[in-house]
């Protein structure tokens, strides 16, 4: 931990946040042992059929023994087609920094969901909540120097985040996948895939935010977030605390499909066309083991749909590459509640803002040098398209960025690079 000058702090140079130290240790001891083991091989059915078998014991001081294991198969029937399959165990023990971190404190931006103007109380379980809890019918957020809010703003006080969480259990998974490639080898260069896949995450390790964090509360009524918001005689919340925790399972399904085709070389040079989708079934969440399943996939930053479609190009030492990149339509807040800005403002499921499907274009090329060099120049989103507002992406982290330096998938402008890689 560390103190700031009182000088400092009275002169108002300094918000005079705290942070504390990390301190704390654990020791792993691990025995790995794998197999693979070839069953067939140019067999009537079974060109190739072989498993692969793995097993990790591991021994952790703070956390105790366990021992996850994974088993895959291969089968070839013919030259044209291969079968693939897995089923594979997870484990992951909370990290120093989750279960021993200090944590600090921190000013969050948020608009509180008891709000009677621009908050969710139009959804009655919110309302009843809210009232349950204490909070006066006509409660208004205010912000630092004691307006009322019309939109997300900075808390007056400091909330306590990131503090680490000696009560963390380590996350498990299930994994399963059943897939197929297909290589026709009367049409040569052309590869398809087809994989379906399901995950199972139980007592996920997750950092939480102020919107999450009210949202479990006045929405799912789970006492354990409730327990970390503090509110005056008013209203106002004087203290949250927001870090890791277990959030109970996390389950998805879906199927990727990949498709693949080299043309022909060509006097113009050689050209490759490949696919890339990923199709989400559900993703279903619950925040504790007793909390309802929510299912988020559609919503803002769970499309149902993403696909890259990729050309490239190659021609002596030039090179170069054009994606597009699609994302299905899907669900977001509204505006100030369901007053503005809101496609859908009568729904059983709660008012939300529909967002469409968007497509993302991105262009580099490339020259390979005689001393083993390549220069490259792109663009990420070329035709400078404009992202779509969106109110569920705010300031203190609880949905997804738009800033192409940080997701891709979603660049907030243009984006021109120049890159050099040196090889020896």
């Amino acid at each position: 931990g560390y103190d700031i000058p009182d000088q400092f702090a009275q002169s108002n140079l300094t918000t005079d946040l705290a942070g504390n130290a990390t301190y704390g240790r654990y020791t792993v001891k691990e025995m790995y042992l794998e197999a693979n083991v070839p069953l067939l091989k140019d067999a009537p059915f079974a060109k190739l059929l072989s498993i692969d078998l793995a097993t990790r014991y591991s021994d952790y001081s703070n956390f105790g023994t366990t021992t996850n294991s994974k088993a895959s198969f291969m089968w070839k029937p013919v030259n044209d087609l291969l079968t693939r399959g897995t089923w594979a165990e997870g484990f992951r023990a909370p990290s120093l920094n989750d279960t021993f971190g200090g944590g600090s404190q921190s000013y969050d931006s948020y608009l509180d969901i008891c709000d009677s103007k621009y908050g969710q109380t139009a959804n009655p379980t919110i309302a009843g909540n809210c009232s349950r809890l204490g909070v006066p019918a006509n409660f208004r957020q205010r912000n630092a120097t004691g307006g009322e809010v019309t939109a997300a703003a900075q808390t007056p006080v400091p909330f306590n985040t990131g503090a680490g969480n000696n009560n963390l259990k380590p996350e498990t998974a299930k994994t399963k996948t059943l897939g197929l490639v297909y290589n026709p080898s009367f049409v040569p260069g052309l590869s398809g895939t087809l994989d379906w896949f399901k995950i199972t995450i139980e007592n996920r390790i997750t950092a939480v935010g102020v919107a999450y964090t009210l949202s479990q509360c006045y929405l799912y009524n789970v006492s354990e977030f409730c327990n970390n918001v503090t509110r005056d005689t008013t209203g106002q919340i004087v203290g949250l605390s927001r870090g890791n925790t277990n959030l109970g399972t996390m389950e998805t399904e879906g199927v990727d499909i990949g498709l693949s085709y080299r043309l022909p070389r060509t006097a113009y040079g050689q050209f490759v066309v490949n696919s890339q989708s990923t199709w989400v079934k559900s993703f279903l969440t619950k925040s504790s083991a007793t909390a309802d399943w929510y299912d988020s996939n559609g919503e803002w930053g769970s499309p149902r749909l993403k696909s890259n479609l990729t050309l490239d190009w190659s021609l002596g030492n030039w090179s170069a590459t054009v994606t597009s990149r699609y994302t299905s339509g899907t669900k977001a807040a509204c505006a100030f509640g369901a007053n503005i800005e809101c496609s859908n403002p009568v729904s059983p499921t709660g008012a939300y803002n529909k967002i469409g499907a968007y497509v993302y274009t991105d262009l580099s090329v490339a020259y390979a040098t005689p001393w083993k060099g390549r220069i490259m120049v792109g663009a990420n989103n070329v035709f400078d398209k404009a992202p779509t507002i969106n109110y569920s992406a705010n300031s203190n982290y609880s949905g997804p960025s738009s800033s192409s330096s940080v997701d891709p998938n979603l660049p907030i402008d243009r984006f021109v690079y120049v890159r050099y890689n040196q090889s020896f």
